[in-house]
């Protein structure tokens, strides 16, 4: 038979003392301080198994004044940051300590949408002023080659399966992010007579592209600009 010998002290001791040991009393005058001395020793004993023991690791440095402040470098954990892009993140905000890595994710991403929409449309007025001189130059010379040809390009981006920072380069004067996009897509091109030539419109393609991100330090302009694409 288990006994849970804790429940069982408790209980006896206690019990007696409600009922003020009447009959070892009589005999034994100072029982009763021995009593309560082995109730208070009891006591003691299941406040530390309930509330734990004060650990004397402490940080000398760390001052009332540390305590009320927000460390904004501190870096979320989350599933689409790996150990190596932690790495990299790190790099950036010891230049800037106000970047922040999960606005830079969201923001190259809709950029990234806003690119594939431009192209296929044939305009790309609206990601000019986000994109380097020499980039916009390739995209206009794809975009231009389509039209003399009379051809269609078709680019459905389903869903992007992963999407997160390779590497960081950075100098006296710029920052550069060089990311990963690996999305599952619909491409195909269709000659004029809506005949397709190349890709497949009916199936869905694994694409892995990095792009690279540039922006000025010590700068007013704080924006991004894309200033390299490669599929790989």
């Amino acid at each position: 038979m288990n006994i849970n010998f804790n429940k069982f002290l408790y209980n006896v001791l206690f019990t007696n003392l409600i009922m003020g040991f009447p009959k070892m009393q009589t005999s034994f005058p100072y029982f009763d301080i021995i009593i309560f001395g082995v109730i208070a020793i009891f006591l003691i004993l299941r406040l530390k198994n309930i509330l734990g023991t004060k650990t004397d690791i402490e940080d000398p440095n760390f001052t009332k004044e540390q305590s009320g402040k927000k460390f904004s470098n501190i870096i979320p954990l989350k599933t689409n940051i790996n150990k190596a892009s932690s790495i990299e993140i790190q790099k950036i905000i010891k230049v800037d300590p106000q970047f922040n890595v999960d606005d830079f994710l969201s923001g190259s991403e809709t950029f990234f949408r806003m690119v594939l929409e431009c192209f296929v449309n044939g305009n790309i007025d609206n990601i000019e002023e986000y994109t380097k001189p020499s980039v916009l130059k390739s995209f206009k010379s794809a975009i231009n080659d389509r039209i003399q040809e009379k051809e269609t390009e078709i680019i459905e981006l389903n869903s992007i399966k992963k999407h997160e920072i390779l590497y960081v380069n950075i100098t006296k004067s710029s920052i550069k992010i060089r990311v990963l996009f690996e999305t599952l897509q619909v491409r195909a091109l269709m000659d004029k007579d809506k005949k397709i030539i190349d890709g497949d419109k009916d199936n869905e393609i694994l694409v892995k592209d990095e792009w690279v991100f540039e922006r000025k330090i010590n700068t007013n302009n704080q924006n991004w600009v894309l200033i390299e694409t490669k599929s790989i």
